[in-house]
């Protein structure tokens, strides 16, 4: 199972990150840092990924050339923080993913829904939306593409959908894909992970990976998620 460490805008001291970096080097897991810290992670087991990429070529942008440069080989995109927070849409993520998979990096693509939407009966037709607004743009190969399930009323607190709805929303997404697009692509589950309820999680069968956020950065607790999920 992968492990995504989703460090969002925290560790803002290059004292800090090099600390954590230095522990993290026993593990095999995919780190995202902040983006003045991409070239710090270079000597572990683990995976480097970035939080962003520019979908222009502009001053103050982060171009996927220079990512690869970097060795970073995964990339998320759609993040509702950035949707909201930023204003991006799916236009803006299909040229990135396709801007990414020209890259030989691999997309993890997020995806989810509010609780308003949740309420009103329109998570799925949703899912199929986000999915076909980026999809239906691509100019790339759909196979390399990691879908993140992240219902947005899950983000940053405590609340999390049980077992049995996750399971249900990722049963949803994989046979979308395979019906629509004739694809197989790894699915991943981000909001509120933490140790105490990833193995719970780790027995959802067709889940390929977990992104972490606030857990992911306390280091013990990262070792804690690191060691339960496999064990």
């Amino acid at each position: 199972m992968l492990i995504v460490l989703n460090h969002k805008m925290n560790f803002t001291c290059i004292e800090e990150i090099k600390e954590y970096e230095t522990v993290l080097r026993d593990y095999n897991v995919i780190v995202m840092p902040q983006t003045p810290f991409l070239g710090l992670f270079t000597n572990g087991k683990y995976i480097l990924g970035s939080q962003c990429v520019s979908d222009y070529n502009a001053t103050g942008g982060v171009s996927a050339e220079a990512l690869a440069s970097l060795d970073c080989r995964y990339v998320m995109v759609g993040h509702a923080e950035r949707r909201i927070v930023r204003g991006e849409n799916d236009e803006a993520f299909a040229r990135k993913v396709n801007d990414l998979i020209d890259n030989k990096m691999i997309p993890i693509l997020c995806i989810g829904e509010t609780l308003e939407e949740k309420e009103a009966g329109l998570k799925e037709s949703l899912i199929e939306k986000q999915i076909s607004n980026i999809f239906s743009r691509l100019t790339v190969s759909y196979d390399s593409i990691h879908i993140a399930y992240e219902p947005v009323w899950s983000i940053g607190n405590d609340q999390k959908p049980s077992n049995k709805e996750i399971e249900a929303t990722l049963a949803f997404i994989k046979n979308y894909l395979k019906e629509k697009y004739h694809t197989d692509n790894k699915l991943l589950y981000g909001g509120s992970v933490d140790a105490d309820n990833v193995e719970s999680l780790k027995k959802i069968e067709i889940l390929d990976g977990i992104i972490i956020g606030n857990a992911s950065l306390d280091i013990n607790e990262v070792i804690k998620i690191y060691n339960i999920v496999n064990l």
